[in-house]
């Protein structure tokens, strides 16, 4: 038999009501098969949880009195003996098996369709279930690529700006708050456009975040971007470095609250040498 012909099986199977040699074949192909497998574990399923969904319905009394009644009634005495003469009775024909078989086929055809449905049913709700993890690793997936992406144009970015012929670049060192980090500033010295990259800093509380900090000599301390780091202590931030602060300037890095600070209030993490 074909595969899909064994499939047709499997409800019949499920119901018990397959003949010797047809059952006798399906175990054979069940055998080397793990899709029908399955998909005869799930009828079966499907077939406890149609039994446990029916509830057998008992007799009303009057029906049950009128049983006891017919019973009791032919059981009376009957005369002794019985007339001489005996009447012939006209021979009946046989009923027809074919309409109880009938009503059989129907029954079992439908309890088949009930089955299939309730596979259909559980087969679709596995599949949302798998679509929707898909759909969770696609856009976890594209999250990372979407960083992946951010990390590149940064990086690019910082090549451009140390190719740069009015680039600058200072080194910052971790201080005793934070002696294993480092950091290096790159900004050009014509636009401004600077490059912060850290490593080793602790990663912030969750209302707090380090602040970057220009201070000219002679000049009070200019707030620049606030950022955080991840939890290997990187961090990339792009920023603006103010005109004053372009010649004979120290950066550092403080620890301040996440909203930011208008003067330095945390202690300092991060700093270049006093030029």
């Amino acid at each position: 038999m074909e595969h899909q012909e064994y499939q047709e099986l499997l409800a019949l199977h499920a119901l018990e009501a397959l003949d010797a040699s047809e059952e006798r074949s399906l175990r054979e192909h069940l055998a080397a098969c793990p899709e029908c497998r399955s998909e005869l574990d799930e009828m079966r399923e499907a077939t406890a949880l149609l039994a446990h969904a029916s509830t057998p319905a008992a007799p009303r009394d009057e029906v049950r009195a009128r049983i006891l009644d017919d019973v009791r009634a032919d059981s009376r005495d009957k005369p002794a003996e019985t007339s001489a003469r005996i009447v012939p009775l006209r021979s009946r024909t046989a009923p027809s098996a074919w309409p109880n078989l009938l009503r059989l086929a129907a029954a079992i055809a439908l309890v088949a369709l009930l089955l299939n449905m309730i596979v259909l049913w559980r087969r679709e709700a596995r599949m949302r279930r798998e679509i929707a993890q898909l759909a969770q690793q696609v856009n976890t997936q594209q999250r990372e690529l979407a960083r992946d992406r951010d990390a590149l144009a940064r990086q690019r970015e910082v090549l451009a700006l140390l190719n740069s012929p009015s680039a600058k670049k200072m080194e910052l060192a971790g201080s005793p708050t934070a002696h294993s980090a480092r950091a290096m500033f790159v900004f050009d010295q014509t636009s401004g456009h600077a490059m912060l990259m850290t490593e080793g800093l602790p990663m912030a509380p969750a209302d707090m975040a380090y602040e970057v900090w220009f201070i000219p000599k002679g000049h009070a301390p200019m707030p620049g971007k606030m950022f955080t780091v991840d939890s290997s202590g990187h961090a990339m931030v792009n920023d603006q470095m103010p005109l004053e602060a372009r010649q004979n300037s120290v950066i550092a890095i403080t620890l301040e609250p996440k909203v930011g600070s208008a003067a330095p209030t945390g202690a300092i993490y991060l700093s270049s040498p006093a030029s």
